[in-house]
């Protein structure tokens, strides 16, 4: 009795801490099972002392509870340890329960009928009286339905004895010493091996479960090292990704990676499990964002790396360990090295030389007599200073792209009055008229300026007429959004060079005249807005942007008044 009552605290003290590790997977079934376990024990315990049958009747009664419900909350921890967590919900769990159930309405009035036992006799063993069964066919179904599920949660265990992890190895065999030791006890009582003259040695190979578990938990961080990231990272990690992908667990450590992973973390698969993340994995544990990279020395030469971590959860939301995805971007370090080289000689060199160009051919101008000889400068003067505003032109697209967008809204009336004044002293000659139909103010981001005074020059450009006339109408779309068009009676926007713009891509036979209208294309999508171009050799053009807003006055009103 004394061991079967240690058995009990043992059983008892094992599933606090178990307990204690929830909603870690499987922690709260864990838990059952062996307060299960602790029940049958102590319950037993009581019994063997007891001789009047009668009186020793609703224990035996009451050992059934813990053995009708230990299997099914095996069940369901083996289920849930081992990822399989998507069959655990409520009506698969009712549906474990409906068997142990019925059995139980059997087991409680079992002196009524037959079905359980066909006969009950008290029989003397020494100090002891045990009790001598002739077990009916209710028995039968109530122990072969828990021999049913102890076997298929077993199973799962026993799967992982072949993974490659010896963490999981070891666990799985502490838990399978834990229900077999108490399985086979109850194969011993069942089949009527004499050993213990009807005493069942269930209760007593408790002690082992509850020593195992302890072992399991304590020891082998059971809860800390679940087998369910290396589960799920099969269905996550594929082979044949040409980026590097790593799956790691609550502890960091590394429970499986692809095979581009190799030659980043510099291990193989099968030697880099159970390896700290943190010391491993370059980007690990913060990953990398804001344009960072990581740089890595590989035996294919130095890579960069996005590193993007995500976290492994079970179909309950339970973290279960991170995925962390390399994306391999050296070419586009390379690609973007390369631009900033041409962009830095374009913007300087490039520029710094033709307006060299550009002042020779003034000085010659002023030397030669012969009207051809003036003209070829002129030429020359013209052609050096429009190279050289090309570069001007592409400072003020790199500047534009990378305006974050926190930077402070502007009034866009007040960046329109500006522009149009700047217009008029550069163009004399021209007309401009502005119709302004929003009845409150607007702010937009910062690009929308240069987007508009590109959109200006374009339409009292060189080849325009003597004195153009330039409309500007600006209209509210709607509450968040607002359109500026820019018409002139210039001659039309070509069909070709307004299919590069609208396509993205240049060819040698399609190309756009300058930089001017990309400048106006990449800023109207930087604000997150779009372009509509209307061409006739009649009317001229019309090309308006419509932008989002970022604040106005109206709509600050109606916060207000909802305030």
């Amino acid at each position: 009795m004394s061991l079967l009552l240690f058995a009990a605290v043992i059983a008892a003290v094992v599933a606090v801490f178990a307990y204690r590790q929830r909603p870690k997977p499987g922690a709260i079934w864990l838990a059952l099972l062996l307060a299960g376990v602790a029940w049958w024990a102590a319950v037993y315990a009581v019994e063997l002392p007891i001789t009047p049958l009668p009186v020793r009747r609703p224990f035996m009664k009451l050992q059934w509870l813990g053995s009708l419900s230990i299997p099914v909350f095996w069940l369901l921890f083996s289920l849930e340890y081992t990822g399989r967590d998507r069959w655990v919900n409520p009506i698969s769990i009712a549906g474990l329960f409906v068997v142990p159930t019925v059995v139980a309405a059997l087991v409680f009035t079992f002196e009524h009928h037959t079905l359980l036992y066909r006969s009950v006799e008290l029989v003397q063993n020494g100090d002891l009286y045990a009790v001598e069964h002739v077990f009916g066919p209710a028995f039968y179904v109530g122990i072969g339905y828990s021999y049913l599920l102890t076997l298929v949660g077993s199973a799962l265990f026993v799967s992982l004895l072949a993974g490659r992890s010896s963490t999981h190895r070891k666990q799985s065999l502490a838990l399978l010493v834990a229900i077999v030791a108490p399985w086979l006890g109850n194969l011993v009582y069942i089949f009527d091996v004499s050993l213990l003259a009807d005493v069942d040695p269930t209760p007593m190979a408790f002690l082992v479960t509850g020593v195992a578990s302890f072992v399991a938990l304590e020891q082998l961080d059971l809860f800390d090292a679940v087998p369910v990231p290396d589960r799920i990272a099969r269905d996550i990690v594929i082979d044949g990704m040409y980026d590097p992908v790593v799956v790691v667990d609550n502890r960091d450590r590394i429970v499986d990676m692809n095979t581009a992973a190799t030659t980043v973390v510099g291990f193989s698969a099968q030697t880099a499990l159970g390896r700290d993340a943190n010391e491993t994995v370059p980007g690990f544990p913060e990953g990398t964002a804001d344009g960072e990279t990581v740089t890595v020395d590989s035996p294919e030469g130095v890579r960069h790396f996005d590193v993007a971590i995500s976290a492994v959860e079970d179909a309950h939301g339970r973290p279960l360990g991170q995925v962390v995805t390399m994306r391999d971007v050296t070419k586009r370090e390379h690609d973007e090295q390369r631009l900033n080289v041409l962009n830095r000689v374009l913007r300087h060199n490039l520029r710094n030389e033709m307006q060299v160009v550009a002042g020779c051919a003034e000085e010659l101008q002023s030397r030669l007599d012969d009207e051809a000889d003036v003209a070829l400068a002129t030429t020359i003067a013209e052609s050096a200073n429009e190279v050289s505003a090309l570069g001007d032109t592409a400072r003020e697209i790199e500047d534009l792209l990378e305006t974050p967008e926190s930077t402070p809204a502007i009034g866009l009336r007040d960046a329109i009055d500006r522009l149009l004044d700047d217009a008029e002293t550069e163009n004399p000659g021209a007309v401009f008229t502005l119709q302004w139909t929003p009845d409150h103010a607007i702010r937009c981001r910062r690009p929308i300026e240069p987007v508009l005074r590109h959109l200006l020059e374009a339409a009292t450009s060189s080849n325009r007429p003597p004195n153009p006339h330039v409309r500007l109408f600006v209209a509210a779309d709607t509450e968040d959004y607002v359109s500026i068009t820019v018409a002139d009676d210039g001659p039309p926007i070509s069909d070709a060079e307004r299919a590069v713009l609208e396509t993205g891509a240049e060819t040698p036979l399609d190309h756009a005249s300058g930089l001017d209208l990309w400048l106006v294309l990449w800023g109207t999508r930087a604000m997150g807005g779009t372009l509509d171009f209307e061409s006739h050799s009649d009317t001229g053009n019309a090309v308006t942007v419509h932008v989002p807003v970022v604040e106005s006055a109206q709509s600050a009103d109606q916060q207000a008044s909802a305030d």
